[in-house]
């Protein structure tokens, strides 16, 4: 009787591990194919934190810890939500009449996301749209098929999205900068 009980609580043992790793295989797929644009160093009040941070997809992933920790806040993971609490009110500065990803963000961080999007976001993506547009102007000089070249059309078009959505990002970042003006 106890071999029966021990080969059931094995399987029940392991479909439950089997079940929880696909559960958390299919969280991390949500970043499985995305475009890294780079990896780069993140510096909060003049002090470089040790983890790096990365633009994904056109979007800033920096490490949370780090910056908590070199900002003084309290940061605690409960299941899929991490918090992050400070002890200080919020600026007077931060705007209430903006809306959208920059509300309630003060003039300085829109500032500074205005950079980070001018400089780490848009200049090298447009640099590689520049190198792939000469690369197919190249293609066509010397008589290739348009679809000898496809994917590197397709590829032309994924930079021209991204390039688009920085420039409206860029646009949104500048209307909240002046609303609070």
């Amino acid at each position: 009787m106890k071999k029966v009980a021990y080969i059931a609580g094995g399987i029940l043992i392991g479909f439950v591990l089997s079940t929880s790793a696909g559960a958390f295989a299919d969280s991390v797929k949500s970043l499985v194919g995305k475009k890294v644009s780079g990896e780069y160093t993140v510096i909060v009040n003049g002090q470089k934190l040790a983890d790096k941070g990365a633009v994904i997809d056109g979007k800033a992933n920096v490490p949370v810890r780090g910056i908590s920790e070199a900002l003084g806040a309290d940061i605690k993971v409960e299941g899929k939500t991490i918090t992050v609490t400070t002890e200080s009110p919020a600026t007077e500065s931060a705007p209430t009449n903006v809306s959208g990803q920059f509300s309630g963000m003060s003039k300085e961080g829109i500032e500074e996301s205005i950079d980070v999007l001018k400089t780490r976001i848009l200049a090298p993506t447009q640099e590689g749209r520049d190198k792939i547009a000469k690369e197919i102007e190249g293609y066509k000089a010397a008589g290739m098929k348009p679809e000898d070249y496809a994917a590197r059309t397709k590829e032309l078009a994924t930079y021209d999205a991204e390039i688009a959505k920085a420039k409206a990002d860029i646009a949104q970042a500048e209307a909240a900068l002046a609303a609070l003006k």
